[in-house]
C-alpha cells in the first residue's frame, strides 16, 4: 500500500515537472548561441562588454561569444559565416556590400563624431595647419574623410597639407610625440593623454555637427531571414546595456578599466564621459544621413559605393521590434 502511494506521488511530481517544462520559454532551456565580433578595442565597445557583464545577453536567452577580429578580416569572417554579427564602424561593411556582399545593418550606436584634432606646440588654431604633415590611420579611411571635411570648414584644401598614413590611435599618438606629424586626429581619451604631454586640442570635430553613423551591427541577410527573432533579442540586450551605462557610472568605469587595461583615473573618467551622456543614444538607431556620409567617404577608394542608397543597406524593422515591450 505504501509503495502504491509513493508511486502515485512520484507520478504526480513527474507530471508537474513536465507541465512546468512545457510552459517555460524554450530559450531558458537552451540559450541561442551567437558569435559576435568587435573589429577593434576601444571605449565604444562598452555596450557589448556591459551586456555580457550585466547579464543582458543571458536575460534574452542568448549565449554570446564575443570575439575581437581586427579590421578587414572581421568583415571577411562575417561574409564567410564564421561570425553571426559584426559590431564595428560601418565602412568596411559598406565596401563589402559595394562589392556584392549580402550584408545588412540592423542597429548602430554612438552616432557622434568622437574625434579631436591635436597639434604640436606652437599650433593654436586650424588655419595654422597649412603646409603641415597631418597623421591619419589610412588614406581614404573614415578619419581621413572627416579630417578633410574639418579642414574645408576652415578654408583649407587637402592640397594645402600633407596627409601621412601612420596607423591606429596609438600609432598616431606616437607619431605626434616623435614629431613625425604636426597634428593628428584621435579620440578624446588619446587627446587627453597628449594634452598631459603638452600638446593642444585645436578642434573637437563633434562641434561641427557632421552627420555620423557610429558603430553599427551588421549581419548576413540570409542569417537575418533564418534567425530574425534572435537578432531582435541581441539588439534588445544592447539597448538594456546602453541604459545601464547611463545609470551606473561606477560599474561602467570598472568595465572600461578592465577591458582597456587602464589605471589612470582621469583617462578612465574621460573614456566614460565620451561613451555616455549625450554621446550615447537612449536606444539603438540607424541614421540614414550619417550612412550617406559614410558611403560618400568611400567613393574615392571604392567607386562602386556611389551606386549605394542608405535605405537599401538597413533593416529598420529589427529596431522596431526590439523597441516593443516584452511579453
Amino acid at each position: 500500500m505504501m509503495g502504491h502511494k509513493n508511486g502515485v506521488k512520484l507520478g504526480l511530481l513527474l507530471l508537474i515537472v513536465a507541465l512546468l517544462s512545457a510552459t517555460l520559454p524554450s530559450r531558458t532551456l537552451a540559450a541561442d548561441k551567437l558569435r559576435v565580433s568587435n573589429c577593434y578595442i576601444g571605449g565604444a565597445i562598452l555596450p557589448m562588454w556591459m551586456a555580457k557583464d550585466a547579464g543582458f545577453y543571458e536575460r534574452e536567452g542568448l549565449d554570446v561569444e564575443q570575439i575581437w577580429i581586427q579590421g578587414n578580416p572581421a568583415t571577411a569572417a562575417l561574409i564567410a559565416g564564421e561570425i553571426d554579427a559584426l559590431y564595428c564602424i560601418p565602412h568596411n561593411t559598406i565596401s563589402a556590400i559595394a562589392g556584392g556582399a549580402e550584408l545588412v545593418f540592423v542597429a548602430s550606436i554612438y552616432n557622434r563624431m568622437q574625434y579631436r584634432i591635436v597639434a604640436a606646440s606652437g599650433i593654436d588654431k586650424m588655419e595654422q595647419l597649412r603646409g603641415k604633415v597631418l597623421g591619419v590611420a589610412r588614406l581614404h579611411d573614415v578619419a581621413h574623410f572627416y579630417l578633410r571635411l574639418a579642414l574645408k570648414r576652415f578654408g583649407i584644401s587637402e592640397r594645402d597639407v600633407q596627409m601621412a598614413a601612420v596607423g591606429g590611435q596609438s600609432d598616431r599618438v606616437l607619431a605626434l610625440k616623435n614629431g613625425r606629424v604636426a597634428a593628428t586626429i584621435v579620440n578624446p581619451a588619446n587627446a587627453l593623454v597628449l594634452e598631459k604631454l603638452g600638446f593642444k586640442t585645436i578642434l573637437d570635430i563633434d562641434s561641427l555637427n557632421f552627420p555620423v553613423i557610429g558603430n553599427a551591427v551588421a549581419v548576413r541577410r540570409a542569417m537575418l531571414k533564418e534567425r530574425r527573432p534572435v537578432m531582435v533579442r541581441l539588439v534588445r540586450a544592447l539597448a538594456a546595456s546602453m541604459k545601464k551605462i547611463q545609470e551606473d557610472p561606477e560599474l561602467s568605469k570598472k568595465v572600461l578599466a578592465r577591458n582597456l587595461r587602464l589605471q589612470d583615473k582621469a583617462i578612465i573618467e574621460e573614456n566614460y564621459r565620451f561613451n555616455s551622456g549625450k554621446n550615447l543614444e537612449s536606444f539603438p538607431t540607424l541614421p540614414l544621413d550619417g550612412l550617406r556620409y559614410a558611403i560618400d567617404s568611400l567613393i574615392a577608394s571604392v567607386p562602386n559605393a556611389k551606386n549605394l542608397k542608405p535605405e537599401a543597406l538597413v533593416d529598420l524593422s529589427v529596431l522596431a521590434d526590439a523597441a516593443k515591450p516584452t511579453p
